[in-house]
């Protein structure tokens, strides 16, 4: 009886190291390489990670990007063909990215074919003149054709301005266009695309023939926004009368509306993108309590529409712009969450041991500069790792899609998933969009956070609905490592590459 006993045990244990895995593995010379299992003999120092499956924290809804009109343009530039993977790719359940939740700007943004928003007809307070005729060529049929691959895709809003006579200034920007500014801060970037030098030299020369692609970056020259009109951080850039802030309470409604009647569901808005930020782009500015007097119009309108309000996009780090609604009897119990461009980083973990009822998105991840270099991959790691490490459930990338070297309307190159050649039509996907795939493809909406320890402690991981056990481990200090993982019973031994991120599945 014992030898039988024995041999069970030695099958069980057996069993639980048997080393079978799912793993896959980035570096910067090779993308989304399938590892077949461990070699025993592979170079590597060891280490460890020890997964907690009763340390859990927050159950994610997904990952995703920003659907903007210049990556609709971009992507609009490939052939049927191609069109078809790269949205098969990005949207298809279980095929590659898997986005499960993405972005909208609520008219024009800074990524726009011009500026615009739903309403341009002045003191049309009862909205009669609303229309989404601008989205309906160019947003709409990007947005559809996500969902035709994945119809449980959700997309959220919010503006980076309301119509513009709804702002003091009278001005979709906040502040004047500064061009020689803005040619001082592109001559300290790198060059990094065969479009940049004659884009700079545009700039430079004062010559719009010595810059080939004008018609493709949608450089805005002169906003109309003068000195006497320059809004700033800390100030109501909205007219804060009650016909104004109803009027654009009544505004979302008819966006929810409009945008359902063309078979897309709006699930939740945010009141303004980046409300602090003074921009020479569509832009508005506003104090937390004039936040705090729209919120009390908008949360009452969505409720009627069935969509959820979360507040932001909190850009900077500081509790108290997050307080100040979050404790507002009137209106805290039904602002859902909480929203964060990059830069409020800071206050994420303040934000959810405060609020840990609340959900916690992560707006935009860092745009960056245009290079999609390995550099960026790996400060996009660790961006992605500290949301995600203090309560973040949903995870927004920006640009989805940009022709190669394009830049804002306002002249800033940025990083996206997708870079298209404009005169041939080709395109790659750059190394964030790994980044984001490394992720989304295996973290399922429904996955719970799960605390870890260890000798390895650049690492993320989850716990699927169906019980799987996933992790994000990087390694950044250029040394091969073999690490051995243990997740309650289950322990597997696997190689990581120096200088990668790897996404392993037991």
């Amino acid at each position: 009886m014992k030898r039988i006993l024995l041999a069970a045990t030695v099958l069980s244990l057996c069993a639980c190291t048997s080393n079978k895995f799912t793993m896959v593995t980035t570096t910067a010379t090779e993308q989304w390489v399938e590892i077949a299992g461990y070699n025993p003999d592979a170079p590597g120092i060891a280490t460890d990670i020890v997964v907690d499956l009763e340390a859990k924290g927050q159950t994610m809804q997904g990952f995703g990007m920003c659907f903007s009109e210049l990556s609709w343009r971009s992507l609009g530039r490939l052939s049927a063909e191609d069109y078809n993977a790269v949205m098969k790719e990005l949207f298809a359940p279980g095929v590659g990215a898997s986005f499960t939740v993405c972005r909208m700007p609520i008219g024009s943004s800074d990524f726009a074919l011009k500026y615009y928003s739903f309403d341009d007809y002045p003191g049309d307070f009862a909205m009669e003149h609303f229309s989404i005729a601008n989205d309906e060529q160019t947003l709409i049929p990007l947005m559809k054709d996500a969902l035709a691959q994945n119809p449980d895709l959700k997309i959220w809003g919010s503006p980076w301005c309301p119509p513009q006579w709804m702002k003091v200034n009278q001005n979709y920007a906040s502040r004047p266009m500064n061009n020689m500014m803005f040619a001082a801060r592109r001559r300290n970037l790198p060059t990094t695309t065969t479009a940049e030098p004659s884009f700079l030299a545009g700039l430079n020369m004062g010559s719009e023939s010595k810059r080939k692609r004008l018609e493709l970056d949608n450089l805005v020259v002169d906003n109309g926004c003068t000195m006497d009109k320059m809004m700033r951080e800390g100030q109501d850039s909205f007219i804060l009368e009650d016909e104004y802030l109803d009027a654009y309470a009544l505004y979302f409604k008819k966006y929810i509306q409009a945008y359902r009647e063309n078979g897309i569901d709006i699930f939740m808005v945010m009141p303004q993108n980046e409300f602090n930020s003074a921009q020479n782009f569509p832009s508005c500015t506003w104090t937390v309590a004039g936040l705090d007097r729209f919120m009390r119009k908008l949360v009452p309108a969505m409720k009627e529409e069935g969509v959820e309000v979360y507040y932001g996009t909190v850009e900077r780090a500081n509790i108290g712009m997050v307080d100040t609604l979050l404790t507002d009897p009137a209106i805290s119990d039904d602002i859902k969450g909480v929203a964060f461009q990059w830069a409020g980083k800071g206050i994420l973990g303040e934000v959810n041991r405060k609020y840990p009822e609340k959900a916690m998105v992560m707006s935009e991840q860092q745009c960056f500069n245009g290079a999609n270099s390995w550099a960026d991959f790996i400060a996009a790691w660790d961006l992605l790792k500290e949301n995600l490490d203090n309560g973040v459930e949903i995870y927004d990338y920006w640009n989805m899609s940009l022709f190669d070297g394009e830049v804002s309307t306002w002249g800033w190159q940025q990083n996206s998933l997708i870079s298209v050649d404009y005169e041939t039509g080709s395109y790659k996907y750059n190394y964030e969009y790994y980044e984001m795939k490394h992720a989304s493809h295996f973290i399922k909406p429904g996955a719970v956070y799960l605390g870890t320890s260890g000798s390895h402690d650049q690492v993320l991981a989850f716990q699927n609905p169906d019980k799987s056990i996933v992790l994000l481990i990087a390694e950044k200090e250029g040394r091969a490592e073999n690490v051995t993982i243990t997740a309650g019973k289950k322990t597997v031994t696997v190689n990581i590459p120096a200088n990668s991120l790897s996404t392993v599945v037991i």
